[in-house]
């Protein structure tokens, strides 16, 4: 069997078994994605001014630059790849969420993933680590069962998301831009 098989075998297993009444929650999950980035971010922002703490506010900077850097990778492989969404592609997926025009990789995915992988290196008690795990996991599965990304779409926005989470906290630590 074709890898692409696979692909359109499991969006259309979740897609077509939803959690029962999941939906609404899961299209809160998936539409909340960047106003949750953008809201920890600006809190994170809120509290380093507020104890006026140095390394607080270098969180805040690589936080906010792994936001851009996602967004940047994230349009720029859309761009260039231009894969078809699954509800343009198969008549019998139906687009249950917003999506633009490309689908991979997973943008929403992207950035969970990235917030969480960098989140968990910056503050990594249970407390944080577990919820925005949790979190990424459904903005996730939601895109999938939403109808508007193939499974290989997520999978490369949890690996590149991932990266980025973790490479720019790396990035900044090596050039001793951490205070």
């Amino acid at each position: 069997m074709h890898f692409s098989s696979y692909d359109i075998a499991l969006l259309t297993w979740f897609h077509d078994h939803p959690v029962p009444y999941s939906i609404p929650v899961l299209q809160f999950i998936s539409n909340s994605t960047t106003y949750i980035s953008i809201a920890v971010v600006s809190i994170i922002l809120m509290v380093a001014l507020a104890r006026k703490s140095k390394p607080l506010r270098m969180k805040f900077f690589m936080l906010a630059t792994i936001l851009i850097m996602v967004s940047i990778v994230s349009q720029g492989l859309k761009h260039f790849i231009k894969r078809d969404r699954p509800f343009k592609t198969y008549s019998f997926i139906e687009k249950l969420s917003t999506g633009g025009d490309s689908s991979f990789p997973s943008g929403h995915t992207m950035e969970a993933f990235a917030l969480a992988a960098a989140l968990s290196l910056l503050f990594s008690q249970k407390k944080v680590v577990i919820p925005v795990y949790i979190w990424a996991v459904g903005v996730a599965y939601s895109r999938i069962a939403l109808g508007v990304h193939y499974p290989s779409d997520i999978l490369a926005g949890i690996l590149i998301g991932t990266l980025i989470g973790w490479g720019i906290p790396w990035i900044y630590k090596r050039n001793r831009l951490t205070g």
